[in-house]
């Protein structure tokens, strides 16, 4: 009865600092909102201009606070731009007819059906019955599962709370006690393989597609699927390689530890057979991973690849009409659809322009060695994570910002994303700070890590991924991403 009273204490007081926050945030990003929009412009700016940028610091408040959901505020916003005349409807709301928003679309229709016909758990089960049934054997099976994943399922949130229902199966097919050192590197491995290694395939999460559609026309066009992975890959297989490693040095269990793989065996008996929406996913998948490759032969672009995938899905009932509504994730389509329209607004009233006049003279000099400039943005991008939770919010503002700074000194802005975005998503020190760690421990109902535990799992990660950047620094040089 104690331990149930301490319980709901606990929650209650979690409730009330989350409802004070929440006020505190409101009101502020309300006066400091309305305090810009009704300044008279700067040299520079127009009215419109000072009202957009007011309308972003209350946003950007409102997302610090989580007063509603980021695809509100985001929609908030654009109700706005156009309300009040800033820009055109057409202007405001011109990435729902863009290719990426579209890709973004087919994308997540491809994972969804992964996710919900089964495929993906029954790839889990079976890389964990084939790897040896050792600690070492069955993290390195997480990971494997996780990369080999990234390439089909786009919600990094969908994967891990698949994957993490997993880990405490095996804590207690294994006999390691709850949250121990052992158990953490379970569900570090997991993390690694099926959240930190998304941003290496351009499918493999929403945040990469959002980056695609900020890139500069130019830059847009090259990117193919494959060139994206050719860039991508190295920065996250050492990342794979130094967090895996450190995994393995300091989680596991001093002695050998094995585990019985009946309940493996029993959980894919009662899948039974492949049955015909796993075997069509799996074909629609094959064929749509293969077309990406090698779109330079064919030339059918990846988002026409992914939404006649989605068309096969949806024809044959993989997808049906109630699973389409409820799990496709429509909240983050127009959350993406919406704040990607921030490199259409504020272009088009020369917020961009301005920024950069002011604050490429204070960032360039940095430049001048890529490896100190490079190094700097990720602490400071790890900085924000503790003030701007959603990872696509602060990388289409930083990118705002630091686009007309890349632009003059020869550093393509895929470059500038990429390094944003790996932070963003290893950045789990606090539990406000990602929604998908948030997932992957509900999913393990708390049984396999602490935050003490997560914390430094994070900062691992965090710090895996400077020293990967910077090592990547070269060949991003050698593929003209780096002057």
């Amino acid at each position: 009865m104690q331990i149930a009273f301490a319980a709901v204490k606990s929650s209650a007081s979690r409730l009330n600092k989350n409802s004070r926050l929440r006020f505190v945030m409101a009101v502020l990003g309300v006066i400091l909102g309305i305090f810009i929009a009704t300044r008279p412009p700067v040299a520079g700016l127009s009215t419109q201009a000072m009202q957009a940028l007011g309308l972003l610091t209350g946003a950007i408040c409102f997302w610090i606070g989580r007063v509603f959901d980021d695809y509100v505020v985001a929609l908030i916003m654009a109700v706005f731009w156009v309300a009040l005349d800033i820009v055109p409807f057409e202007t405001a709301f011109a990435t729902f007819h863009s290719k990426t928003w579209w890709l973004m679309l087919g994308a997540m229709g491809l994972g969804l059906g992964a996710a919900n016909c089964g495929l993906l758990r029954r790839a889990t089960l079976l890389m964990l019955k084939a790897l040896p049934p050792t600690y070492l054997g069955q993290t390195l099976a997480l990971v494997i599962t996780g990369v080999l994943a990234g390439p089909a399922i786009p919600s990094i949130i969908a994967k891990v709370s698949i994957a993490a229902k997993f880990i405490p199966e095996l804590v207690a097919g294994m006999g390691l006690p709850k949250r121990s050192k052992a158990s953490a590197g379970l569900f570090m491995s997991m993390y690694l393989g099926f959240a930190v290694s998304a941003p290496m395939f351009l499918t493999g999460s929403s945040t990469n597609l959002l980056l695609l559609e900020m890139l500069p026309a130019s830059e847009r066009v090259a990117m193919t699927w494959l060139g994206w992975l050719k860039a991508a890959s190295l920065p996250g297989l050492i990342t794979i390689a130094i967090v895996y490693l450190l995994i393995v040095i300091f989680t596991s269990p001093k002695e050998r530890l094995t585990i019985d793989n009946t309940h493996i065996e029993q959980k894919l008996a009662e899948l039974g057979p492949l049955c015909r929406a796993e075997k069509i996913t799996l074909g629609v998948l094959l064929v749509a991973i293969g077309l990406w490759v090698t779109e330079s032969l064919h030339g059918f672009s990846a988002v026409t690849v992914a939404l006649a995938g989605l068309c096969v899905l949806l024809a044959t009932g993989v997808i049906n009409k109630k699973s389409l509504q409820a799990d496709l994730g429509w909240s983050t389509l127009i959350f993406l659809g919406v704040i990607l329209n921030l490199g259409t607004v504020f272009p088009a009233l020369g917020i961009d322009v301005f920024l950069g006049q002011r604050v490429s003279p204070l960032l360039v000099p940095l430049t001048g060695n890529i490896y100190v400039f490079m190094a700097a943005l990720m602490v400071t991008t790890a900085a924000l994570r503790f003030i701007v939770v959603s990872v696509n919010a602060l990388l289409t503002i930083l990118l705002l910002v630091l686009i007309p700074v890349g632009l003059e000194a020869g550093i393509s802005v895929w470059v500038l994303g990429m390094a944003i975005q790996l932070i963003g998503h290893a950045m789990f020190v606090l539990p406000y700070q990602s929604a998908t760690f948030t997932v992957a421990t509900g999913a393990t109902r708390g049984e396999a890590i602490t935050l003490a535990q997560a914390a430094r799992g994070s900062m691992t990660c965090v710090m895996a991924i400077i020293i990967a950047v910077l090592l990547s620094l070269p060949l991003w040089e050698r593929l003209g991403l780096v002057l």
